[in-house]
């Protein structure tokens, strides 16, 4: 008996440790999982993100300048993207840092009308290594290798349909005088490269006077009326851009000469509305609209990491009174 007894002792001092453990032991939480996967952060942007895009223009003081920051505005509210226009003042210095403050702002995609060629290149490599992928719009840079691709016209073509149409108004042989962009900026040294081209072609075609008119109807207007006081016979006139031009006609209109055909480039309002008039004889449509639509869509692309070309351009086209009421809306 006492054995036994000795045993059941023994038995519930057992029972009495294990219940005392389980009393102690801490709480467990209840479980949450579904049995479904956990998310994982990839750290990709969200999908409805618009991409920042900043276009960083040369300048705004003329109808093309404006009409090139209103299209690329209206395309980016139309297209999905953040855009904010920088505009240089024709400082490349201003430039340079305005490209600079896009990186760091967080810029996923940079559209550069450069102030110059060879001046721009400096910023636009540094972007490009520092990740930001760089659209050249309009005016492309001395080395295009260096951006990721160029949006634009062909100056060259463009210079060269503009001469040749001044040189086939005055049947092929006479004086002609020039009005030039800002020196060292493509659109300058691309369209004199189209003059020159097609100057070799006629050779009784002689240049008396060439200028820089800074892209500008009052400077332009400076320089004719000088001209015009040399006594220098002058045939035609081919201005790198429809404001220089309407600056040659506002001279030769308060000098009293008539009848010297004035060309320019860009088809802005105010150039079309004198083709109608009969006071400006032609103008080479750079299809600015076009440039601002495609520049914003590769950017987009660009930020999506999508493959892109590493040129896209549109295509110039001539006008004068045989077509002008295709181009004029009013």
């Amino acid at each position: 008996m006492k054995s036994k007894a000795k045993w059941l002792l023994t038995l519930l001092l057992i029972i009495s440790i294990i219940s005392m453990s389980v009393a102690c032991a801490p709480s467990q939480p209840a479980s949450t999982d579904t049995g479904g996967e956990k998310p994982v952060d990839t750290g990709a942007p969200d999908d409805g993100k618009e991409p920042v895009v900043y276009f960083c223009i040369s300048h705004m003081t003329n109808a093309w300048a404006i009409t090139a920051s209103e299209s690329m505005e209206a395309e980016a509210k139309k297209q999905g993207a953040n855009l904010t226009v920088l505009e240089a003042g024709q400082d490349i210095n201003a430039q340079v840092s305005q490209v600079e403050m896009a990186v760091t702002n967080g810029a996923d995609a940079i559209i550069i009308e450069p102030v110059s060629a060879e001046g721009a290149i400096a910023a636009i490599k540094k972007a490009e290594q520092d990740g930001v992928r760089v659209i050249v719009y309009n005016q492309n840079i001395a080395d295009p290798s260096q951006a990721t691709t160029f949006v634009g016209v062909s100056n060259a073509d463009m210079g060269y349909m503009e001469m040749k149409a001044a040189i086939d108004a005055i049947d092929g042989k006479g004086n002609v005088v020039l009005l030039l962009g800002p020196m060292g900026s493509e659109g300058q040294i691309g369209r004199s490269a189209g003059y020159d081209k097609a100057l070799k072609e006629y050779p009784d075609v002689n240049v008396v006077f060439q200028e820089d008119a800074q892209w500008t109807t009052e400077e332009a207007l400076k320089l004719v009326e000088n001209w015009i006081s040399t006594g220098t016979e002058i045939n035609a006139v081919v201005s790198q851009n429809d404001n220089m031009a309407l600056g040659a006609i506002k001279a030769f209109e308060d000098a009293g000469i008539e009848g010297v055909p004035v060309y320019g480039v860009d088809a802005v309002d105010d150039a079309l509305k004198a083709i109608k008039k009969g006071r400006l004889t032609g103008t080479v449509d750079q299809a600015t609209a076009e440039q601002s639509r495609l520049a914003i869509e590769v950017a987009i692309k660009l930020s999506k990491g999508e493959a892109v070309e590493k040129e896209y351009l549109a295509e110039p086209t001539l006008i004068d009174i045989n077509n002008i009421d295709n181009y004029l809306t009013e």
